[in-house]
């Protein structure tokens, strides 16, 4: 009330239009894929694109979650765009829950400098299964980002009602 101009009941309300942060996730089932044919086991360096996150999006957060433990000798994945690191690194899924982020990981952990923040254009969150995973035949990991639209939404506006604003 004390600023020239507004209005006591006036409200900072954010627009309809704005861009909401949501979620996306996918399940990795390596027992489905074994046992349709598509692979006999999951070996050193099987690559899977998991989510596909579009241009002009920011992941804030990103991590996976194993549903069902692998078998295997040791199974481990690195995750990441371009079947990197970046998001978990050396996570061990022999062991039912949520991937820590490892030495050189940044899952759920915005923060971390080696951690992927803008994607410019299209692309995949990938799993890697590294060089201690052989004959993985069962399996179950979930894969999920937080991420945030920031394709502008405004640039479609083209005028403003005066009589709306008063």
């Amino acid at each position: 009330k004390s600023t020239v101009g507004v209005d006591s009941d006036s409200l900072a309300i954010l627009p309809d239009a704005r861009n909401a942060s949501y979620l996306v996730e996918s399940i990795l089932d390596i027992t489905k894929l074994v046992a349709a044919g598509t692979f006999t086991a999951i070996t050193n360096g099987d690559i899977f694109q998991v989510l596909e996150i579009p241009a002009g999006t920011t992941v804030i957060a990103a991590g996976a979650e194993v549903l069902t433990v692998c078998d295997g000798s040791s199974p481990t994945v690195d995750i990441d765009f371009a079947a990197g690191d970046d998001i978990v690194d050396g996570g061990d899924v022999a062991t039912a829950g949520y991937l820590a982020s490892g030495s050189n990981g940044g899952a759920n952990e915005p923060s971390a400098t080696t951690y992927t923040h803008f994607v410019g254009t299209t692309d995949t969150i990938d799993v890697k299964f590294i060089a201690a995973s052989s004959d993985v035949t069962v399996g179950v990991l979930r894969v999920y980002a937080v991420c945030c639209d920031l394709n502008g939404v405004a640039d479609t506006a083209t005028e403003v009602d005066r009589d709306q604003l008063a």
